[in-house]
This record gives structure tokens, C-alpha cells and sequence, in this order.
């Protein structure tokens, strides 16, 4: 019972938990223990976990670093908003995180407040053993509010990394939220993100997800449009290849009349790599006149890759404008027949076209210095030569 060995390590470390964590979240940890002991790791079984082998990816013994020095932040002004969106008996990952997290980040912009940069937030891990990180952040975007926030995950190589996180995001009534999320780790890094938010009255979220390089890679996306006019656009793309395995699962949850969501995801899977989506849009009978668009495109490169992919529409208004749908093929032959009859090398030509793939959702990012930059990290993720001046730079 994979459950077991933290159910042992929280008992054994609760009192360095409590004593050098805020109040806030101990508040929450008795609720999450018991959520934790009656759900357990999430198994295949549950739709929302099909694809991917939780319980094997929390199997291995990971030492876990915990705080020394008692908390000194101060959270009473978000108290009663942590763990709202979360809900720690909905789900067992959630309720593992919420059960033994020491570290949060809150990020509190002000009604009206519009920062001029964007907020980056880098997580790079280091160990001499085997490490499991729990992680908490909270975006809060009040009424006008308009807010940037990149999240960047790195790992040095040579170790095994476990990392849940959960990150809860409120919009407030005409505000603004686009969140980053990229992970350029590597083979021997587990993580698992969810994403809980909600978006108010004319409120819009963006959310953004780059997945450059891992080993096991689960995000969670959930969105709640419960304003008038709520807007939420969701993009995301994964470049896998030996092993890797990357699976994206998202909600859009419709609550509202007037809400606008779009939704883009493109995989480029290689070698023996796996690639999972599962996206559902949830439109209730209040949500009149919802405009929605979710589409899945992927190329799988090799016989061996393998890409599932499940766009979902459920629909109970009658007032709608609503599509969906994916695609799985592999590259352009006659792309690729008119590149080399140019001259251009087929390995080249294929790099080329890869790159071409993905740009279509670099297009569709707000933020102007992070295209350009997601440009050149794409490029130098398709260019594995180590020669290649490209990726010294």
C-alpha cells in the first residue's frame, strides 16, 4: 500500500510540520489526513486518472525536506479563501499536498492594481537523494486587477524528483490573470500541478502550459466561469521523447451566461514517449449563450509513441455556440518531400516541421518576451546535437 509510507512519515513529523508551518495550513491538515486515508492515490479506474499510474509514480521511498525555523508569514488576510477551490474531498493528491505542504506563495493584487511586470517564480531542485516537494501557491486578482505570473521548473540531473502542486486562482470582477506554467526538468522528475480557479463577472484567466522536458508530467487544469461574461483561454503544448510521459486534464466549468473559453493543446510525441488529453467542457442550463472552442492536435513521430486524446462537450443550455474536437497524424510527406528537394537535410526537414507544429500556440501567448523566448527553448529542444551553435547559445 503505497499510501502507507506518508500516512507513516505525517504521524512521525507532524509536530515539525505544525510548529514550523502558518496556521492557515494547519488548519487544513486533519481534514486532509482523513480525505487522504478514505481516497488514497487516485487509480486508472477514476476517469480523470486513466492515463496515468499515480500510485507507481509515489511508489519509491522519497526523502522529504522540511522546514527547521517557525513560519513567520502572516495569511490572515487569505485565510478564508485556501483550500476553497481546492477541495481536499474531491480528490487524493490534493488532500496529500494539503496534508504535508509547508511552503506557500500568495500573491494578492490589489482591486484596480495593474502590475507593470510579470511575477516569475523558479523552483530548481537539487538533492543528493531522492526529493518529494510540496508546493502551494495563491493568485488573487481583485476587481481590475490585471497580473503576469511565470512559474519555471528545473531540476539538476543525476536524481530522482517528486513534486506535487497545487495552485488555487481567484479573478475578480473585471480582472486579469495569465499564468505560465513551464517545466523544462528532466527524465527522472515526477510532477504533478493542479490548477483551481475561478473567474468573475467580466473577469478573463489565461493560462498557459509548456511541458519541454520530464519524466512524468500530470497537470490538472479546473476553471470556474461563475461571472457574466467570464472569458478563459487555455493552451498548452508537450514535446515528449525517450520515455517520457505527459498527460494534460482539463475542466472549463460554464456557470454562468455569456462566458467565453477557448482551448488549444499540440503534442509533438517521439521515440517511445506517451501523450495523454483530456479535456471537458461543462456548459449548465444557466450558462446561455456560451462561445466555446476546444481543440486537440498532436503528431506522433515514431511506431512506437503513443497519443490518447478525449475532447469532451456537455451541454445542458439550449443557447450555445459550441465545438470541439482533436487530431493525431504524423508529419506532412509532401511538407517534408518539398524540403528536401530544396536542398534541406531530412533531419533538418523534420526539426523544421516539428517546430512549425508547435509555433501555432507560441502565437497565441499574450506575453511578447515569453513567445520569443519559448521560441528559442522550443528550437533547442528539437535540436538534440550538442554541436549545434543554436543550443549554446
Amino acid at each position: 500500500m503505497q499510501e502507507q509510507q506518508y500516512l507513516d512519515f505525517f504521524h512521525a513529523q507532524r509536530n515539525q510540520l505544525d510548529t514550523c508551518s502558518c496556521d492557515m495550513l494547519n488548519a487544513h491538515r486533519d481534514e486532509a489526513l482523513a480525505a487522504f486515508q478514505r481516497l488514497g492515490f487516485p487509480s486508472q479506474k477514476v476517469e480523470r486518472y486513466k492515463y496515468t499510474d499515480v500510485a507507481a509514480a509515489f511508489a519509491p521511498n522519497y526523502g522529504i525536506s522540511l522546514r527547521k525555523e517557525p513560519f513567520l508569514g502572516d495569511f490572515h488576510a487569505v485565510q478564508d479563501l485556501y483550500g476553497t477551490l481546492a477541495d481536499v474531498n474531491a480528490d487524493g493528491l490534493t488532500a496529500l499536498n494539503t496534508m504535508l505542504v509547508q511552503d506557500m506563495v500568495v500573491i494578492n493584487v490589489r482591486a484596480g492594481e495593474q502590475k507593470e511586470h510579470p511575477v516569475q517564480i523558479t523552483n530548481t531542485m537539487r538533492a543528493t537523494a531522492p526529493l518529494m516537494q510540496n508546493r502551494r501557491l495563491m493568485i488573487i486578482a481583485e476587481a481590475g486587477a490585471h497580473v503576469q505570473v511565470i512559474l519555471t521548473d528545473k531540476a539538476e540531473a543525476g536524481q530522482d524528483f517528486l513534486v506535487t502542486q497545487v495552485t488555487e486562482v481567484f479573478v475578480g470582477q473585471g480582472a486579469h490573470v495569465e499564468l505560465y506554467d513551464i517545466e523544462d526538468s528532466h527524465e527522472r522528475c515526477h510532477r504533478f500541478h493542479q490548477v483551481f480557479s475561478q473567474v468573475e463577472a467580466g473577469g478573463h484567466l489565461t493560462h498557459v502550459t509548456f511541458t519541454l522536458a520530464s519524466g512524468v508530467t500530470r497537470n490538472q487544469t479546473d476553471v470556474r466561469l461563475i461571472g457574466a461574461g467570464a472569458d478563459a483561454q487555455l493552451l498548452g503544448c508537450a514535446i515528449t521523447n525517450g520515455t517520457q510521459h505527459v498527460d494534460n486534464n482539463t475542466l472549463i466549468d460554464h456557470r454562468a451566461p455569456e462566458g467565453t473559453s477557448r482551448e488549444l493543446y499540440k503534442y509533438v510525441v517521439d521515440q517511445q514517449s506517451t501523450g495523454a488529453f483530456a479535456g471537458r467542457v461543462l456548459v449548465r442550463e444557466e450558462a446561455q449563450q456560451t462561445d466555446s472552442i476546444e481543440r486537440n492536435a498532436n503528431l506522433v513521430c515514431t511506431e512506437q509513441a503513443r497519443m490518447w486524446t478525449q475532447p469532451m462537450l456537455e451541454i445542458y443550455a439550449d443557447d450555445v455556440k459550441c465545438s470541439h474536437g482533436s487530431t493525431v497524424g504524423q508529419l506532412n510527406n509532401d511538407a517534408l518531400f518539398y524540403m528536401l528537394q530544396r536542398g534541406i537535410s531530412e533531419a533538418e526537414a523534420r526539426t523544421l516541421l516539428k517546430q512549425a507544429f508547435a509555433s501555432e500556440v507560441l502565437q497565441e501567448i499574450p506575453l511578447e518576451s515569453l513567445r520569443q523566448r519559448l521560441h528559442v527553448l522550443i528550437e533547442k529542444r528539437f535540436r538534440s546535437c550538442e554541436d549545434c551553435k543554436l543550443c549554446k547559445s
